[in-house]
């Protein structure tokens, strides 16, 4: 008896794979053509697509045929009482109150192939802001359910391509992955649906692509914001993705870590004069500049370098400044294996109301990634940085560590700008000096974190070390911030955890403008086409 019932479990009709195509005209109207791949028994007598929540489109145009090429007689109204041998080689359609049931008799067990085409009108509306369809192409409730399932869709004008920079595709209630295919769109699932699967896809074409003969209500931002809801595309920040500024930002961030910026020929030269201007007489400049802002300083310099801004060197002196302010310490502690190892130990940040933002957030960040024993391990800062849970802290702390600069915005402030060159020019030139006062060795801590932003600590604390040997045994912090091994360390795991985060960000980002990746299960919301008319083999 238990090998008969696993026979019958196993004997059920089983869908799988689902391709389907969809062509979609310019006035709105889409060509449809599903292929299912099927094993077929002796359950049920027909195959069926159930489409509900129509609104105003229709179905037409309805062919079914099979694996040996046979084109099934289209019966017109479709009777689902009829046997099995009679629904064989014949398909029709039920209208029902909230839509259709396209229909087609299973025929002969075994290894089937059923290719079902049908048109249905304004499957893309028109939007004030966009053109878009919003369709549920699998039902939750068909059974059984495709082991893999795909969704192409094509304009049917060739000289149309779907392309990211002016469509959109987003996916909801299945485990999958979107993207653009030589000007097509593809989602496509990841691995086998489950019972409570389905397939809600939602495309947005820019106006003028089409010309859709059925308006909708509202706006497509509003239908896109609805379909968020719940869903992972929803992060929780209000992000216009309209705004130039916004969309700018996600290609800076791409271009800081992904490819080198190319300048033009005028901005080039824009920077070379400005440069010029600034270095003029340039004298050193002994003080600390622009009041202590590292970033503000690290924003100098990058609006005066010709290649690609860095925050590489920003980060690592704002990890040097909290340990001169002794938020951070260097100590030996026990690993899992209870070996003694240096590591970083979080303490409280003083005064932490007037400390920069971005000082903040790095302390916060090791703060949390340390965990109640506070020792930092290099590993803890990786997995903190890495993780889902965190990303509203990390893409924080991003939009704070890439602010924007320009070199314009100092073009009234060259004083300024020449108070960060000249300091950079004095410790560059630290062995040049006969005298050491000592209000300039007090300034040593502040002179090994600007060092650091300029990328010369090396050089600098060598010189440090032979002028005055014995400072760095007799001041304990400035030892530590001499460490040339725990360091390096957390600023290497810190730079690369950043730069993983922030093309993290930008590929979330990227995705829920549409650009695609991975679907999302939840979210979808209502007013999809197509949806909760069932399907399947009954």
């Amino acid at each position: 008896m238990l090998l008969a019932s696993v026979s019958v479990v196993l004997a059920r009709p089983q869908l799988h794979d689902l391709d389907i195509r969809v062509v979609l005209g310019t006035n709105g109207d889409a060509r449809i053509t599903e292929t299912r791949r099927m094993t077929i028994d002796g359950e049920g007598t027909e195959c069926y697509i159930g489409l509900a929540n129509m609104g105003p489109s229709t179905i037409t145009d309805l062919s079914v045929s099979d694996e040996t090429g046979l084109r099934f007689e289209n019966v017109g109204d479709w009777d689902v009482d009829r046997s099995r041998d009679w629904k064989t080689g014949r398909c029709g359609i039920v209208t029902t109150r909230n839509g259709y049931e396209l229909c087609w008799g299973l025929g002969a067990e075994g290894e089937r192939t059923y290719v079902t085409s049908y048109t249905m009108t304004g499957m893309v509306r028109a939007y004030p802001d966009a053109d878009a369809l919003r369709h549920v192409f699998l039902d939750s409730s068909v059974s059984p359910k495709p082991e893999h399932a795909r969704v192409l869709l094509v304009a049917g004008d060739s000289t149309l391509l779907f392309t990211p920079d002016s469509c959109g595709i987003w996916g909801f209630r299945f485990n999958g992955e979107l993207s653009f295919q030589d000007g097509r769109m593809v989602a496509e699932t990841t691995e086998a649906m489950n019972s409570e699967a389905a397939l809600y896809i939602m495309a947005k074409f820019p106006k003028g692509m089409f010309a859709p003969s059925v308006q909708d209500e509202g706006t497509f931002e509003e239908k896109r914001q609805q379909a968020f809801e719940g869903s992972d595309y929803d992060s929780g920040d209000d992000v216009d993705y309209s705004d130039p500024e916004t969309f700018f930002g996600i290609l800076y961030v791409l271009a800081i870590f992904l490819a080198p910026a190319v300048s033009s020929i005028w901005y080039f030269v824009y920077v070379w004069r400005a440069r010029r201007r600034v270095n003029k007489n340039l004298q050193w400049y002994r003080d600390i500049p622009l009041k202590g802002d590292l970033q503000e300083a690290n924003n100098v310099l990058n609006a005066y370098k010709y290649g690609q801004p860095d925050y590489n060197n920003l980060l690592s002196a704002c990890i040097l400044k909290l340990v001169s302010m002794e938020a951070i310490t260097i100590e030996r502690c026990p690993d899992s294996k209870g070996r003694l190892r240096q590591n970083f130990v979080i303490h409280e940040l003083k005064d932490v109301d007037r400390q920069p933002v971005l000082m903040r957030q790095i302390h916060n960040i090791f703060r949390m990634a340390a965990g109640n024993d506070t020792v930092l391990e290099p590993q803890e800062l990786k997995t903190f940085m890495k993780s889902t849970y965190n990303e509203s802290i990390t893409d924080s702390f991003l939009n704070t560590l890439h602010a924007k600069t320009s070199i314009s915005q100092y073009k009234n402030r060259e004083g300024e700008v020449r108070q960060v060159l000249g300091l950079q020019k004095f410790l560059k030139e630290f062995t040049l000096m006969d005298e050491r006062h000592l209000s300039e060795v007090q300034l040593w801590k502040d002179y090994m974190v600007y060092a650091t932003l300029f990328g010369i600590a090396d050089q600098v604390i060598r010189e440090m070390k032979k002028v005055n040997p014995e400072y760095f045994n007799m001041d304990q912090v400035a030892g530590q911030m001499a460490n040339d091994m725990t360091l390096p360390t957390i600023y290497s795991v810190m730079r690369n955890s950043t730069a993983r985060a922030a093309m993290s960000k930008a590929s979330r980002e990227a995705r829920a403008h549409g650009g695609g990746g991975h679907s999302s299960w939840h979210g979808g919301g209502g007013g999809f086409s197509g949806g909760g008319g069932g399907g399947g083999v009954r």
